[in-house]
């Protein structure tokens, strides 16, 4: 593994990333996802690339959290713009013109730069078009192509009210000739380059990182105060393995083992504890002290069905059964008493799990 890591989504190829910085990629950034990177002491991380609303954001506790620890974190184009913006003066560093434009004031709204796009699979291709790449291809249509100023600004006002999974340079054509645009201001609009400054600046930022050798970020001296709640975080959240958009991480696992451990370790202390209700990265030590977190880990990505963007659902009733049939559990319980046998509390929770893990007895 590279000791560079990138968080890259649909903004840049792997391919083009690749080219411009050799570095370990991984999905957007999530919550945990910091903690998790820092704790492996990489030369530096970037950011570009950022989940929000489906899945919990990155917190900006954490990437003080990787500043406090002596690692420079970069941000461009994405949630990387975003977060450098607000983080900056605490030693994160920004590229690119997007960064500017939050960093000054110009930008406000976090929609500016959001997209939908296809999950990992199929590389994680962009179905909407940031509002900040048309905002730019606006300006060269003003610049270089004729387009009047008070068109293109009304043009951004309707942009501003299309909801961002709903936005394209089509529907941007499309709003055009609704607001009555003459032919010729249709024309520039049509004819004109379009930009995509979200790829221009994670560009430029990977090229930036590829030529700081040591990334010699300034890093303020601020203190850094460990919360309760970030302290949960780092116990429940820190990722352990990924699967595409999905992570496996302290809490999962350890549910998972809740669930089927009795059919891989019956017996273990690792697993009284887990079904004791113990702390989740307790639990995790437990399996690491006895050799096992190995097969636990294995075992769980072979059976998961999440894809990191939603919770995994289906026929309650049935796959309630179908686990009581496997556990020797009475199935007249309520979803909430049946977790509470194997240590997990949460009646919804312990449903999402057992629709996220398959498992199929011996």
């Amino acid at each position: 593994m590279s000791d560079t890591v990138v968080f890259l989504g649909p903004t840049l190829s792997r391919q083009d990333a690749g080219r411009a910085l050799g570095a370990h990629f991984l999905p957007p950034v999530s919550q945990g996802d910091i903690i998790s990177v820092a704790n492996d002491r990489p030369r530096a991380i970037g950011i570009i690339d950022g989940y929000f609303q489906l899945v919990p954001a990155v917190w900006h506790k954490e990437i003080l959290y990787a500043l406090d620890k002596g690692i420079p974190v970069v941000g461009a184009a994405s949630m990387g713009a975003l977060r450098a913006a607000e983080l900056d003066a605490f030693g994160m560093v920004g590229v690119g013109r997007i960064y500017q434009w939050y960093r000054s004031g110009f930008l406000e709204a976090d929609d500016e730069v959001a997209v939908i796009h296809s999950p990992s699979e199929i590389g994680h291709r962009p179905l909407s078009e940031a509002m900040v790449n048309i905002r730019a291809t606006l300006e060269r249509a003003v610049r270089c192509n004729g387009l009047p100023t008070e068109t293109a600004l009304a043009l951004l006002e309707a942009c501003a009210a299309t909801p961002y999974w709903q936005r394209s340079f089509d529907r941007l054509l499309a709003d055009g000739k609704g607001l009555g645009l003459s032919d010729a201001e249709l024309t520039a609009l049509e004819r004109c380059e379009r930009v995509d400054q979200k790829k221009l600046d994670a560009l430029e930022m990977l090229e930036w990182m590829a030529r700081a050798p040591a990334v010699d970020a300034a890093t303020p001296e601020f203190p850094f105060n460990r919360t309760s709640k970030f302290d949960r975080l780092m116990d429940q959240d820190t990722c352990l393995a990924r699967n595409g958009d999905a992570r496996i991480t302290v809490s999962v696992l350890a549910d998972f083992y809740r669930l089927h451990g009795q059919h891989l370790f019956p017996g273990a202390k690792s697993l009284a504890l887990a079904r004791a209700g113990g702390r989740a990265s307790d639990v995790v030590d437990a399996l690491r002290s006895e050799g096992r977190l190995d097969a636990v880990l294995s075992e769980a990505m072979a059976r998961d069905r999440s894809d990191g963007l939603r919770p995994c659902e289906g026929d309650d009733q049935a796959v309630l059964e179908r686990y009581c049939r496997q556990a020797g559990l009475k199935p007249d319980q309520t979803a909430r008493d049946l977790g509470r046998t194997v240590g997990l509390d949460d009646g919804e929770r312990f449903i999402e799990r057992l629709h996220r893990f398959t498992f199929r007895s011996p």
